[in-house]
């Protein structure tokens, strides 16, 4: 009796269920039926119309182009269906919109040579290699094709009415159609159904606001209130008045001892130059016309060399870090602090996580909700996902060796952090025993370029992280190379080496000739490091293991001592012309936005993809509009990010690790406030 009690809600529960899937599945296939009916000329529907108009259905114009592989067909006209009136005088349902691999099914009696040739014509026409095993599997083509369905149907549903679109593609063939359903990319409009960390998010963003709004108010209008000093620094922190006015838009006045001008243009040309390279990246994900011809095109072309090889500007962001990691300490040893190795773990760990964090919150709960386009529920699902699942890893800074990116771009961070964490290694021996710091310094360098040629020249890799190159090759240059913390190391070891020199101020007088070599030399290192890239994009290259091997491991350094001779050369008063520019003080604010302009870039170029629906036809032209776009589109976000987070941050870590001054230390020259909020 207790067992026939025990199982009698259970079996009801599953018939209750399998009676609503019958229910949802009679729904669509009766939408779906509808829909088929109101496109018979004698019965014809506008909605049925409408929704068959806003669907892919045969190859565009362009085909030895690839151009046929985005074809997103019409995305609001889509949502914009609404179809027959139920009893309650509203449609019983609106347009889904979904993505779709095209797919053909050979008839049962079609022989192997037919088999044969259909994948051959294929092949010749789209540059892929179907896969298909046996004679009765379908030949499916990776594409991203549009479809309009019943926003009743399911996965199933949807490829009914895609393969009923596709028959006219399929019967050119000779052959049925056999669709492939992206199910995750579906999407009609209804309300959003946030999930509990959405909705802390906009608790923590609502009260953050307050924050800020109140304080700002505290400091404009009240600030001769007399409330308790300490709460008073801490609401100061996050006032608008503080991290806008006094910090983000004050610009220097004068020279600061023991400030380091031209490193606000460097930092602020080689972001514009990340986001430049960014954008012809991500142009092959763009719906285009030209996949096949243009890039063999732009690989060919001179002036690409500084884009093919953009590489090299995040070799300059290593080379900052490691400067800045050393200038700092030694500066400050010299006005009598001491190095606190716990508190120069923990300044680093909180001023770069708090502000990652709050990217990746967004990134993984509230962004998906910001907009709706062809591509957005396949990109930003995708990216969801991983930061469900790995948002952790990101904040421990070991994804580069472990686990997927949450942001694909933070690998920077990740190896930044990680020499960051070996660098009192290097620190204290600098402190107390420098020659033993510089030839570690030197030893280790030399490591580095070892392991690159050496691993270089016995796995075969590239000359460099390239665009052109194999699937399965360029993951093995990434895993090996381009995220492996060791192999990036040069860069940042000789910005430490640099660090130390310039802490010492040691002014060392040249003549004329003798800046005249300086630049001269390092101009024309500098421009044969980049422009040397374009030998393995030429049209009859053949690889070489001994000069990938050696190009690779040597392009890191060389250009590295560049770099370092433009700012050495600047702060010693040998720049010129070159340390104007590089000192302009309007970089100032531009290099304090950097950090979070480097990590919301990528959302702002991936947010005009998700929403774009119409083709594009890759150009520089085009790609110089769309640089200045992302510029203008990544504002808001890097604003926003570094007034409400990065700046507090900064402001809160000041107050907690606040270092006392010196006798001797004038009032304007502190290090941490002289070199910029990157140390």
């Amino acid at each position: 009796m207790n067992f026939n009690v025990s199982i009698m809600p259970t079996w009801t529960g599953i018939l209750l269920c399998l009676l609503l899937v019958s229910y949802a599945n009679g729904d669509c296939d009766a939408d779906v039926d509808e829909y088929f009916q109101g496109l018979n000329p004698t019965n014809l529907q506008l909605w049925s119309l409408e929704m068959f108009d806003s669907s892919t259905k045969f190859f565009t114009d362009g085909v030895s182009e690839l151009a046929f592989i985005f074809q997103l067909a019409n995305f609001d006209q889509c949502m914009a269906v609404n179809g027959p009136k139920g009893g309650d005088g509203k449609p019983r349902f609106n347009g889904q919109y979904c993505l779709f691999d095209a797919g053909l099914q050979l008839p049962s009696n079609a022989d192997a040579k037919n088999a044969f040739q259909l994948q051959q014509n294929l092949q010749r026409i789209a540059n892929f290699h179907p896969v298909k095993t046996t004679r009765d599997d379908p030949v499916v083509i990776p594409t991203f094709w549009g479809v309009c369905a019943p926003s009743s149907c399911g996965a199933d549903g949807v490829k009914r009415v895609a393969d009923f679109n596709m028959q006219f593609l399929a019967s050119v063939f000779g052959s049925t159609a056999n669709t492939t359903v992206r199910e995750s990319t579906c999407y009609y409009d209804k309300p959003a159904d946030l999930d509990a960390a959405s909705w802390c998010f906009i608790i923590f963003a609502s009260l953050l606001i307050c924050l800020i709004l109140v304080s700002t108010i505290l400091e404009c209008f009240f600030s001769d209130f007399d409330y308790y000093t300490g709460w008073k620094s801490i609401f100061n922190a996050f006032s608008l008045k503080q991290t806008l006015v006094k910090d983000l838009f004050r610009l220097p006045k004068g020279n600061t001892p023991g400030h380091l001008e031209c490193l606000h243009g460097i930092r602020t040309l080689s972001m514009l130059w990340i986001v430049l390279c960014h954008t012809y990246v991500f142009s092959t994900l763009f719906p285009g016309q030209n996949y096949v011809s243009f890039a063999p095109e732009f690989s060919r072309q001179w002036f690409m060399a500084p884009i093919l090889n953009g590489f090299l500007a995040v070799d300059t962001f290593f080379l900052l870090s490691g400067l800045l990691t050393v200038y700092v300490p030694l500066m400050d040893l010299s006005k009598g602090r001491k190095f606190n190795v716990l508190k120069y773990y923990l300044y680093r760990y909180l001023r770069i996580t708090i502000p990652l964090a709050v990217a990746i919150w967004l990134a993984s709960t509230l962004y998906i909700y910001a907009g709706k386009g062809p591509m957005w529920s396949f990109i930003f699902p995708l990216l969801l996902k991983q930061c469900h699942e790995n948002w952790w890893a990101n904040l421990l800074y070991i994804s580069n060796y472990f686990f997927y990116y949450c942001m694909n771009h933070t690998w920077f961070l990740c190896v930044d952090m990680q020499l960051a964490l070996l660098a009192p290694l290097i620190i204290y021996p600098l402190m107390k025993w420098p020659k033993y710091g510089l030839s570690a310094i030197c030893v280790l360098t030399l490591g580095s370029v070892a392991a690159i040629f050496a691993v270089t020249y016995t796995e075969n890799l590239p000359w460099t992280g390239q665009p052109n190159l194999e699937a399965s090759v360029a993951e093995r240059y990434d895993k090996i190379i381009y995220a492996n913390t060791p192999m990036r190391a040069s860069p940042y070891l000789i910005g430490m080496a640099l660090g130390y020199f310039l802490s010492k101020k040691h002014h060392v007088h040249l003549p004329k000739w003798g800046i005249a070599v300086g630049w001269f030399t390092s101009t024309a290192v500098a421009l044969t490091v980049i422009f040397l890239i374009l030998i393995p994009y030429s049209e009859n290259f053949v690889q070489n293991a001994l000069e990938a091997a050696f190009y690779a491991s040597l392009h890191k350094p060389a250009w590295s001592l560049c770099v370092c001779w433009t700012i050495w050369a600047c702060v010693n008063g040998y720049g010129g012309v070159v340390n104007r520019i590089l000192s302009w003080k309007y970089f100032v604010p531009a290099s304090k936005l950097t950090f979070c302009g480097y990590l919301m870039h990528i959302w702002a170029i991936l947010t005009y993809i998700a929403l774009r629906q119409t083709p594009y036809y890759v150009s520089h032209v085009e790609n110089l509009f769309l640089f200045g776009s992302f510029l203008i589109l990544t504002l808001p976000y890097t604003i926003v990010l570094h007034l409400a987070v990065e700046a507090p941050t900064i402001n809160l870590l000041r107050l907690a690790f606040k270092k006392r001054k010196s006798n001797t230390e004038p009032a304007s020259g502190q290090a941490n406030k002289a070199i910029g909020k990157e140390a």
